[in-house]
């Protein structure tokens, strides 16, 4: 295998050609990767959600990245050309929402859900996308921390996908939420919001090449969920700086929770 990509808490190796081994690190980051901490185990409970919901997802005739697990710590996906931008689905306001929406209130429901586009740069602390029509070159960035004005106003980026791939990706950005919350809530677990990333399909497997497919990984780095007590369930109470003890508890019981699908 060839080392073709390394992030912050996973390591790609590629297989053969369209095909990747994927291998989690045992490694916790916030604030985009500024501060990290060693977390024995992360990367055997995040692997696990992954590949739970990954399988979920699929069976749902989802198109995803995911083709098995391998191991305790990997899996092996379809090679794609990552996106270089997050989705973010939210069914409650929380996080950086409020600052860009100081009006409106923590915890404030979002039917039908809200999608927003975030253009993936440490450096520039991730600014939110705005998508206009009537540009069809070029994407506005703001600043991700604060409302959306002339203030916060970045620059501007070449644009990474059409229009009408744009609308695909958010269409299929909600069902996938709509999806994973429903599955959760019959756990008795409550879905806030979700952090996705997609990809084009790489190489020569016939029909699907270049399509745009969910990639990466999917664990509770990705998304903020609460139990039937309203107790955090994700990297936010890392965030928030609570206790590695009670952190690595979090990540344990997601992991649990998630192997009733029986996938």
């Amino acid at each position: 295998m060839k080392k073709i990509g390394e992030g912050k808490t996973k390591v790609i190796w590629r297989v053969k050609p369209g095909i990747v081994k994927i291998v989690n690190k045992p490694i916790i980051t916030k604030g985009d990767g500024k501060k990290k901490d060693p977390m024995q185990g992360k990367d055997k409970w995040v692997n696990n959600i992954t590949a739970n919901i990954f399988g979920l997802l699929n069976q749902h005739n989802i198109r995803t990245h995911f083709i098995r697990r391998a191991g305790e710590t990997g899996f092996y996906a379809l090679e794609c050309d990552m996106i270089p931008d997050e989705v973010v689905i939210r069914r409650f306001a929380t996080g950086s929402y409020l600052e860009r929406n100081p009006e409106i209130k923590d915890g404030t429901m979002f039917d039908p859900l809200v999608t927003e586009f975030f253009y993936k740069d440490d450096e520039l602390n991730d600014p939110i996308i705005e998508i206009v029509e009537i540009d069809p070159d070029e994407w506005y960035l703001y600043g991700a921390h604060e409302p959306i004005s002339d203030l916060s106003f970045i620059g501007t980026i070449g644009c990474h996908f059409s229009w009408e791939e744009a609308d695909y990706i958010e269409r299929q950005a909600k069902r996938i939420f709509l999806v994973l919350e429903q599955a959760l809530k019959e756990l008795g677990v409550i879905l806030w919001d979700l952090k996705i990333e997609f990809g084009r399909q790489r190489h020569n497997l016939g029909k699907h090449k270049q399509e745009i497919i969910l990639a990466d990984v999917i664990d509770p780095d990705s998304f903020r969920i609460k139990d039937k007590d309203g107790r955090q369930l994700s990297k936010q109470r890392y965030r928030e700086g609570a206790d590695m003890e009670e952190v690595k508890d979090i990540y344990k019981i997601v992991s649990e929770l998630t192997n009733q699908w029986k996938i």
